[in-house]
């Protein structure tokens, strides 16, 4: 399975993924994957993100999950940048570059229905920040995996992690194949 492939299952294992909500107005016959369920203001339950995500956009709840921002953002790419040695990474919460995504998302849509100087702003440093996140990420992360870096596999995302075993495959088959060479 090619590496984009993998990428979308993973990005698909996010967004069926449950997720707490409390319910902001009643709702009757309201289909889950366990039955259909009559709730009331104030329940709290689980659903799949991407039910969660379009209920919350209609008012009729709030998900409890904590979202990224940009001060958390910012706060990741000072850590990776400044303060990490070069061959060392930091660990970043495991669905951190789908709550990325989503919040691109909503500062694409606060521009799109009010733009204002701050948005896009925030907008263009976000980009920015992210960009060298992730870009210093890859570079630790092609170290890592031309040192075997095995150690620090639990501060990659999923998507990283995937990337490093890419990475640290074709660098195993590529010094094999260089050893091929002078052997007899």
């Amino acid at each position: 399975m090619k590496l984009n492939e993998r990428l979308e299952l993973i990005k698909l294992d996010y967004e069926t993924r449950n997720v707490r909500v409390i319910f902001l107005k009643n709702y009757d016959k309201l289909p889950t994957p366990s039955g259909v369920l009559n709730v009331k203001k104030g329940d709290e339950i689980d659903l799949p993100r991407w039910q969660a995500l379009m209920l919350e956009n209609k008012g009729i709840v709030e998900i409890k999950d904590k979202k990224l921002d940009l001060d958390l953002v910012n706060t990741y790419h000072y850590r990776e940048k400044r303060r990490a040695a070069a061959n060392q990474i930091t660990p970043l919460p495991p669905d951190f570059y789908m709550k990325a995504k989503e919040l691109v998302e909503e500062l694409n849509r606060l521009i799109q229905e009010r733009p204002t100087h701050m948005l896009l702003k925030d907008r263009e440093i976000l980009e920015k920040n992210l960009i060298e996140l992730a870009e210093a990420r890859l570079l630790k992360i092609l170290r890592l995996a031309l040192t075997s870096g095995e150690g620090f596999r639990e501060k990659m995302t999923p998507e990283e992690n995937l990337v490093y075993s890419n990475i640290n495959e074709t660098a195993v088959v590529w010094r094999k194949y260089i050893e091929s060479i002078f052997k007899r």
